[in-house]
């Protein structure tokens, strides 16, 4: 048939991390490929700030696909994907949002204090996907809990020394062997602790996917991502000013 015959959609991830785009690659539902390039969005995810956490994610990944969305404009239409996946991440501690640490004394203290107080990380995630094709953007967030035994100083000390816990929300890295002995119960996906939810991502490009098949004429490309953040384009523009740092997102 020709929906059998049908190109598989292209998903750009808007991340440069290699383990998200491993994670996903494998977790795409049928009529999907991973694009061969990943871009890393140039926003200041600290200058979207929202009360609530679930909100705040949205928002933050709602703005890096309209700054990607700016990006991929200029390019020819077979260079560019047809569906762009970014996500965001904060980890609930306690009523308050973690992002990724300041510095090494502060990823310490969040490491040890999910074990030390017996409190589990609520990991936050928030997915956005935008056809560039048509505009429409689709987004969720996914809560995975994560409880943690008490990590020894020596542990707390390695993982530091190693540097990927840096560049993480909630300052751990659930994956990494060092920190395995110290996991404790878990509610909801692993990936989704590791922020890249699979059942949510699956079920937004099925949407979008059911959206183009049934769509009968496309949405203005100016609208994209703006309902996503619950504001308009150009005010996701005007937060998400573009930042000096390099770390992976």
């Amino acid at each position: 048939t020709a929906t059998a015959m049908a190109a598989p959609l292209a998903v750009m991830l808007g991340s440069s991390s290699k383990w998200r785009a491993a994670l996903i690659r494998d977790a795409l539902p049928a009529g999907f490929q991973l694009h061969a390039e990943q871009l890393s969005p140039d926003i200041d995810e600290k200058a979207i700030r929202r009360e609530d956490p679930a909100e705040m994610v949205v928002a933050i990944a709602a703005a890096k696909a309209a700054r990607l969305q700016q990006v991929l404009a200029d390019r020819p239409a077979d260079q560019r994907p047809d569906l762009l996946l970014c996500a965001d991440q904060v980890i609930v501690f306690d009523g308050v949002a973690r992002e990724k640490p300041v510095d090494a004394v502060q990823c310490k203290e969040h490491l040890q204090s999910y074990g030390l107080h017996g409190k589990p990380a609520e990991c936050t995630s928030g997915l956005v996907v935008l056809d560039l094709a048509t505009g429409k953007s689709y987004s969720g967030v996914d809560v995975a809990v994560q409880h943690f035994k008490l990590v020894p100083n020596e542990v707390a000390d390695a993982l530091i020394a190693k540097g990927d816990i840096m560049y993480c929300a909630g300052s751990f890295v659930a994956e990494d062997p060092l920190l395995a002995p110290y996991l404790g119960e878990r509610e909801g996906e692993i990936e989704s602790v590791q922020g890249m939810p699979v059942a949510l991502t699956g079920r937004l490009l099925v949407q979008a996917l059911h959206d183009r098949a049934n769509s009968a004429a496309p949405a203005a490309p100016a609208a994209a991502a703006a309902a996503a953040a619950g504001t308009s384009a150009a005010a996701l523009a005007d937060e998400a000013v573009p930042s000096a740092r390099d770390d992976p997102t």
